[in-house]
């Protein structure tokens, strides 16, 4: 079965900075890794394959396009960040090999760190989005809350902004911290 994203070609190219002379095929499957990693982790499982399937039929409610509006930002934009490192560099039958067009010079490691990382900033701010839309409406979208799901994959709508920036706070180090295992309890 062809995957169907919520984000169309036109969509990608008008909303990102991907250049209208990309091949959609390339980023294909990070559009597909986007929503399976990070939208399902947004909405959870349950409500993810609701709005997927409603989508694809075209029968969204006011609410849940809404919703796919906020979506299809977060998608975009973070399947641009994640593509740019394979858009230079390719696998090929010799290995790992770089791109250089004829009249082009690739961009440093740090203007690709900084693109990243603004894409990145403006995904994020469009999953905060999402969550806060699912949580002030939680009672339209009943599925957001179900856990009873065989693959564990439940909303969280904790925060997920990932800066570069730390700004230390004694009294809240147990909130910046993740906590697996044993150390669950510190």
């Amino acid at each position: 079965m062809a995957f169907t994203s919520f984000v169309s070609e036109a969509y990608l190219k008008s909303f990102t900075p991907i250049s209208s002379n990309i091949d959609v095929s390339e980023l294909i499957s990070h559009l597909e890794a986007v929503e399976l990693m990070w939208t399902r982790e947004i909405t959870g499982l349950q409500l993810y394959d609701d709005l997927k399937a409603k989508f694809i039929a075209q029968s969204l409610s006011a609410d849940e396009i809404t919703l796919v509006g906020y979506l299809k930002q977060h998608i975009a934009y973070r399947s641009a960040s994640e593509a740019i490192p394979f858009l230079n560099v390719k696998m090929v039958a010799k290995g790992p090999s770089k791109l250089r067009g004829e009249f082009s010079d690739p961009a440093s490691l740090k203007d690709v760190q900084w693109l990243q990382s603004s894409l990145m900033n403006r995904a994020e701010y469009f999953e905060e989005r999402c969550k806060a839309y699912l949580c002030n409406n939680s009672s339209t979208f009943p599925l957001y809350n179900t856990t009873d799901n065989n693959l564990n994959i439940i909303s969280d709508a904790s925060s997920s902004w990932d800066s570069d920036i730390f700004l230390d706070n004694d009294n809240d180090l147990r909130l910046n911290r993740y906590l697996y295992g044993p150390n669950k309890n510190l």
